[in-house]
Order: structure tokens, then C-alpha cells, then sequence
């Protein structure tokens, strides 16, 4: 072999293992979480929108009257900030949720008013989402599930629960 072509060679498995050794994560992509709940025959607070951000969780709860119930209950705002580990993580367990093995809607959501979930991963330039029956697990989703259901606890006011 001749030395341009080892220098050749070289040059490009230089650039094959700097390209392997990325220091970029999967998670760098993620910019928002956002989980909603409802509830279909419901008075009161049936509504809730969790958002989360780098630095930031915020939930709003929104109300529906009817039936006697008051027709103009404020939206309730719930925010709390998350440290950059708290971030990191949310990120890690939705860069990891598979939505390709999931259809965009699973189940009956709020069929026989059991209410609706639906869990939203926005990306750079793509937004991944699925609606599922409240309370439902999916395997394919679910370490993701379950911390932002944790999360919406924290924010949910005590005379909620």
C-alpha cells in the first residue's frame, strides 16, 4: 500500500470514530413534555394540561360548568421549577418512549367517562404524540408515564386528589 493511501485510509477512520464518539445525546432534541387528562361528563375542574420544559413544569387545571355547577371557575396555574437533573431525566425517558410501537390512539379514551390521557413529545422539527384511556399503562411509553404522572401530583392542589 502505497503512503497516500494510508493517509487516505487513516483520514477516514479519523472520521468514523469522531463521528462514533459524539459527544451528542439523544435527549438534546427534546424541548417539551406536555401530558393532558379529561374527563368528558364532568362539573368542575375536568381538564389538565401538564407542560414541561427545561427549567420549568407547569400545570393548569381548566373548568367546565354545568348542572348547577358555576360557570366561570378560573383556570387554575400550578408551577414549579426543575433543576437541570430533574430536566435531564424527563428528557432521557422521552427520547426513549417508543411511538412507532404505539398507535396515536390506544384503547377507547373517556369511553363510559373512564377519561383520556394523551402524552406529547415535541422535538426539534417533530412532535410525537398518543391519547390513551386515563389511567392505562403503555409498555412502550411507560417509564415516561409514570414520572410525569408523579410530577402531576406534586402540582395538583391537595383538595384535588
Amino acid at each position: 500500500m502505497n503512503e497516500a493511501m494510508r493517509i487516505w485510509l487513516s483520514a477516514v477512520a479519523t472520521l468514523a470514530l469522531s463521528a462514533c464518539a459524539s459527544t451528542a445525546t439523544p435527549t438534546e432534541g427534546v424541548t417539551r413534555v406536555v401530558s393532558t387528562t379529561s374527563f368528558g361528563m364532568c362539573v368542575g375542574y375536568c381538564t389538565t394540561r401538564l407542560e414541561i420544559s427545561e427549567g420549568e413544569a407547569v400545570l393548569i387545571r381548566q373548568a367546565r360548568g354545568g348542572r348547577g355547577a358555576p360557570q366561570d371557575l378560573p383556570d387554575q396555574r400550578t408551577s414549579r421549577p426543575l433543576t437541570t437533573a430533574e430536566w435531564q431525566d424527563i428528557q432521557r425517558l422521552a427520547a426513549r418512549a417508543d411511538f412507532e410501537a404505539m398507535p396515536d390512539v390506544v384503547g377507547c379514551p373517556d369511553c363510559a367517562d373512564g377519561g383520556a390521557e394523551g402524552l406529547v413529545v415535541e422535538s426539534a422539527g417533530e412532535t410525537e404524540s398518543v391519547s390513551f384511556e386515563h389511567g392505562a399503562s403503555l409498555a412502550s411509553a411507560q417509564p415516561l408515564l409514570n414520572r410525569v404522572r408523579a410530577l402531576r401530583a406534586q402540582l395538583t392542589p391537595e383538595e384535588a386528589r
